[in-house]
């Protein structure tokens, strides 16, 4: 069985998405600011008591900031920063004492804030790892289940808050039954590889592509509408087909496709109706795509069905 690829969090479209100012971004820079302040003040007003040492509480809320600071900055502003922290503290109490006989401790100091700020770190890059690689699908190496609702909660809420359209496209794979019965289920999981690598390649950047669950997969585009559904739907069918035909032949996808212009669904019932759609699709015949217009929760959803041959509008 092929080694699937797995992708970074941007590849998989887990996390991709148009450039805008966001959260992250201001925590990104506020942040180490906040952090720089918090100790110039500690470092300021933490005087040096009769030994010419910075007050015992200074010490550990300098060191309560430090760590908050590894944990939430971007590593090389935090190691900047502690850096350029510990050698103000030594430089402060290097001035209070008017001797460098504690020159030692002053660099054991600093070596064991270094390696505390590392390992908080490294723990911190871990945890992304672990949480990244949870939300992933290891066959396929595209996002699973999870990030899959996760994607369609951000676009309801975009709807919400800017009134912009976008489509669930459910794909399940005609004839996958029969590859797994006839050639084994070690074929039917190389035949899903392969499926998640002509995703990969033919979805946009920040559109999230992934499996939901056996051989069937789904695909959240954004800011997208009915007819550009209709345009996506095609090209995307053609183009795993003509991926595909070399070694699975018998292959073939049949799609449904939720256009959602009112964001008073859930994400339940957006899938629901994508699911069904799909299903729809495979009654009508194999390679077709069914439509599904939802405009609301509380309007009749129009329907349309599309197939190479033919195009059937219904009201």
């Amino acid at each position: 069985m092929s080694v699937p690829h797995i992708p970074r969090p941007t590849e998989t479209g887990v996390e991709s998405a148009p450039r805008r100012v966001t959260e992250g971004s201001i925590t990104r820079w506020i942040l180490p600011i906040l952090i720089v302040v918090s100790l110039l003040v500690l470092l300021m007003s933490g005087r040096p008591d009769g030994s010419g040492q910075i007050p015992l509480m200074v010490r550990w809320l300098v060191a309560a900031v430090l760590a908050i600071g590894a944990w939430n900055c971007p590593p090389r502003p935090v190691m900047a920063i502690s850096l350029i922290a510990v050698l103000a503290w030594s430089w402060i109490e290097i001035d209070a004492q008017k001797s460098y006989d504690n020159l030692p401790g002053h660099l054991v100091r600093l070596i064991v804030t270094m390696v505390m700020i590392t390992w908080v770190l490294r723990t911190r890059n871990q945890i992304t790892i672990a949480k990244q690689l949870a939300r992933i699908d290891h066959l396929t190496g595209l996002p699973n289940r999870q990030a899959l609702i996760e994607a369609i909660e951000r676009e309801l809420s975009r709807a919400k808050r800017f009134g912009r359209p976008f489509s669930l496209a459910m794909m399940d794979c005609d004839g996958f039954k029969q590859l797994n019965d006839q050639r084994g289920h070690l074929a039917g999981d190389d035949a899903l590889v392969l499926i998640g690598q002509s995703l990969r390649q033919n979805v946009r950047p920040f559109d999230c592509a992934g499996r939901w669950g056996g051989d069937e997969f789904l695909i959240v585009l954004s800011e997208v509408d009915y007819e550009d559904a209709q345009v996506i739907a095609e090209r995307l069918r053609a183009s795993m087909r003509h991926f595909v035909e070399r070694g699975l032949p018998s292959l073939t996808f049949s799609l449904g496709i939720l256009i959602v212009r009112q964001p008073e669904l859930g994400w339940q019932e957006c899938v629901r109706q994508a699911d069904q759609a799909m299903y729809d699709a495979k009654r009508t015949g194999p390679d077709q795509t069914r439509f599904v217009i939802a405009p609301s929760a509380h309007q009749t959803s129009q329907s349309d069905t599309t197939s190479d041959r033919q195009q059937d509008v219904r009201p």
